[in-house]
């Protein structure tokens, strides 16, 4: 039954999961690309696929909108304070990213040891830069991305795009307006070096992520009611055709495309108010969403060991690369990003130590 309200409960309709469901896809498409462009591009005479961008572009606008409702529905609560959401971005991030890293640095070193082509060790300066989030980063403290991890690039410029907007958020709610100023000022160089459309940032990644994050004050502004969602299903496919229009093949990441893929989005998110139909198979959908964020922080370097090693024929390697991949994501997923909750709470016990009296 609709509601008046845009409403994320994911037992009153579609919306929630299909958020999930984006999410597990946009992982996906970037792991499946990446494959084909080390697989079947360079060896199989193919042409290279830019299914990988569009996953990147799919993730800034569903970060964006997720924020915004982690934000907009968590400081309704008086207890919610900037360290509560510094904490919880901080563990979400770095649950998966940081043993994530290790591991990437040791099937390097592995790789390079046992001469499988496409690999280099790195400096320790590099790893170091990439584990404070510095890779791409403006100026002499920043750098490239660490060893064979390639894909993580987009991922520092999101990190600082929730503390940045985080602490502007909670300076303007008037609520710790200090410390939310300070953060931000502290985290505004990487997002406001990806604002303007240059050719050495990635295309004004942060305009599409501010696009997703007002797009759900859109959303929860509206009524739903029937011809809302009705009107939205239209609107996301003609929106959708729009944008494959505007884009530019080979600079999916331009300005000019963005603010339709940003409201092909919403649209699709405000439609799927009136549905009921992924309830059945949420189960399947949470499994692969699950484990989407370290799909994306280690696909990459295992894909390139099984390019390596050449399985024969050429859609067996394409094959045993996504299949390992995704197995390896999944186990590595159930001991690092299935625990980011638990990670976040053990973190805030910790203040609270330091807060209490000492006798």
């Amino acid at each position: 039954m609709l509601s008046n309200s845009f409403n994320l409960d994911r037992t009153k309709n579609d919306t929630s999961t299909l958020l999930d469901l984006l999410r597990a896809l946009a992982a996906q498409m970037v792991c499946v690309g990446h494959t084909w462009n080390l697989t079947f591009a360079p060896f199989g005479g193919a042409r290279p696929t830019l299914i990988p961008d569009i996953g990147v572009l799919l993730f800034f606008v569903l970060s964006g909108f997720v924020i915004a409702y982690t934000l907009h529905d968590r400081t309704g609560y008086g207890s919610y304070s900037l360290l509560n959401y510094s904490v919880e971005r901080f563990a979400r991030i770095y649950s998966a990213y940081a043993p994530a890293l290790f591991l990437i640095a040791a099937l390097d070193y592995v790789a390079f040891t046992l001469g499988v082509p496409l690999f280099q060790l790195d400096s320790l300066t590099s790893f170091v830069r990439n584990l404070f989030m510095l890779q791409g980063y403006p100026g002499e403290w920043g750098g490239g991305t660490f060893g064979s991890a390639g894909q993580l690039s987009s991922l520092a410029i999101e990190f600082h795009i929730y503390f940045f907007v985080g602490g502007l958020f909670f300076f303007c709610k008037g609520r710790n307006r200090i410390a939310g100023l300070l953060l931000a000022i502290a985290a505004a160089a990487l997002p406001l070096f990806h604002f303007a459309e240059r050719p050495d940032a990635s295309h004004s990644l942060f305009v599409l992520w501010l696009l997703g994050f007002g797009g759900y004050f859109v959303a929860i502004n509206m009524k739903i009611d029937r011809l809302s969602t009705v009107v939205s299903a239209a609107l996301s496919f003609l929106l959708f055709w729009r944008w494959r229009v505007a884009h530019v093949r080979g600079d999916e990441y331009a300005l000019a495309a963005q603010p339709y893929f940003a409201m092909w989005f919403v649209s699709l998110a405000i439609a799927a108010q009136g549905q009921n139909w992924l309830l059945r198979s949420r189960p399947v959908i949470e499994f692969f969403a699950g484990y989407s964020y370290t799909l994306f922080l280690v696909h990459y370097t295992i894909v390139k060991i099984v390019v390596g090693l050449k399985p024969a024929p050429l859609w067996m390697t394409f094959t045993i690369a996504i299949a390992v991949s995704n197995s390896a994501a999944w186990l590595f997923a159930l001991a690092t990003e299935a625990k980011h909750k638990r990670f976040a709470g053990w973190i805030l016990r910790k203040f609270d130590c330091f807060r209490m009296p000492v006798r």
